[in-house]
């Protein structure tokens, strides 16, 4: 299938880690807020009439959560598929042998961390000078596929010089335009190339650049960690980076460890067949997925959007359903529930953590089946990982570096 299709597959779309398990110390939620204040900042743009763009600071009503619905009733146990031991037969899933990653927070990795959070803070300041790497361009641009189809227009685009999201050439071409400057220029696309719709195809472009813009990033002082990010000096400031480092890497070792032993418990299974409802079911969330993100109900859009196929969706359909009735048969094997107390719990803390106004707001942008699914696959890679045998390996840089030399 191409490039990873199968993201949809509940443990991958909202991580197995969605919280649930800890909160947020002081010096956290003073990150949490700095990071806001930030973000908010930086809230929109508006066309300033002198061809080009300035922030905009959002304007949010204050009391627009105050009328946000409770929660539904709801017994989690009830997702459960009851005869789900009619389908599957479970394999032996303790001792399953694992090399688990681990990750040691270098004095590099805390000073980019530093640098991200220093860009946060960073200014857009108008150029009148041509465009350069790492500048911002904002334009009118159309475009042409040669032979394919009618031109298409996209009003105040922009893009970074030399995040390269329109291929390396695009952004060369970009490089030195002024404001005021039209370009026209074609580009022919390797087949290979991650834009589905111009892979192997040769387009035509005009971009019309209305500003160029530099982004002033603020100096990294301690005037500048007491103030702004509220930390008592840069030494302690650097200490909750180092902390907040360990504990991401942590996460993500134990995430990709049990992503592991999920795939190997999926091997020692033997699955018979499945409920159509059940499969109905799935496809339909897959299908529901992608719409989410493609803004489309469309399956034909969605298959040209996500460059895949009616193939690809049935095969994460039935990856999804086997990983249900494997999950349900073993919870309900080991007498393994999830009460509603804790489904409620699951859902307050998360939405503090992704900084949801309630339960109810995180539960609709997730969606209750997804985030019942994801509990209850949780609790079983748990019991995977409680009876795994685990070897840690020390992370090695070098393991990248071959992968990218590979790759381009």
């Amino acid at each position: 299938m191409k490039k990873n299709i199968v993201i949809f597959l509940l443990a991958g779309t909202l991580g197995l880690s969605l919280a649930g398990c800890s909160s947020s110390s002081e010096k956290t939620q003073k990150q949490e807020e700095a990071n806001v204040a930030a973000e908010d900042q930086a809230a929109g743009f508006e066309d300033t009439g002198d061809g080009g763009a300035e922030i905009e600071t959002a304007d949010w009503e204050e009391d627009s959560y105050e009328t946000e619905p409770p929660l539904d009733p709801i017994d989690p146990a009830g997702y459960l598929i009851k005869d789900a031991a009619d389908y599957v037969t479970l394999g032996d899933y303790t001792g399953i042998s694992l090399e688990k990653t681990v990750y040691e927070v270098t004095d590099d990795m805390v000073q980019e961390r530093i640098e991200e959070d220093l860009g946060m803070y960073a200014k857009e300041v108008k150029e009148d000078r041509p465009a350069q790497e790492d500048d911002t361009v904002y334009g009118d641009l159309s475009y042409e596929i040669q032979g394919k189809e009618e031109p298409y227009e996209e009003e105040n685009f922009f893009l970074t010089i030399g995040y390269e999201e329109y291929g390396a050439e695009f952004d060369e071409k970009i490089i030195g335009a002024s404001r005021g400057d039209t370009l026209e220029f074609s580009i022919s696309y390797p087949e290979d190339s991650e834009i589905i719709d111009w892979a192997g195809n040769t387009v035509d472009f005009v971009f019309k650049v209305i500003g160029v813009y530099s982004m002033d990033v603020p100096e990294y002082t301690e005037e500048f960690v007491q103030d702004t990010l509220g930390y008592a000096s840069m030494e302690e400031y650097e200490a909750y980076v180092r902390e907040t480092l360990a504990g991401e890497y942590e996460e993500l070792s134990y995430e990709d460890a049990v992503d592991t032993l999920f795939e190997e418990a999926v091997a020692r299974t033997e699955f018979k067949e499945y409920p159509q409802e059940l499969y109905d079911a799935c496809k339909k969330e897959v299908l529901g997925f992608y719409a989410s993100f493609g803004g489309t109900d469309s399956e034909e859009e969605i298959y040209k959007m996500f460059g895949i196929t009616e193939e690809d969706i049935n095969e994460e359909a039935l990856a999804t359903v086997n990983r249900r009735l494997l999950v349900s048969a073993y919870c309900l094997a080991n007498e393994i529930e999830v009460t509603e107390d804790e489904y409620v719990s699951y859902l307050e803390e998360n939405a503090a953590l992704y900084g949801e106004p309630s339960a109810a707001s995180f539960e609709s942008i997730y969606g209750r089946d997804s985030l019942v699914w994801t509990m209850y696959e949780s609790r079983f890679t748990e019991k995977l990982y409680e009876q795994a045998n685990i070897t840690e390996i020390p992370y090695d840089l070098s393991m990248d570096e071959e992968e990218e030399t590979e790759v381009y």
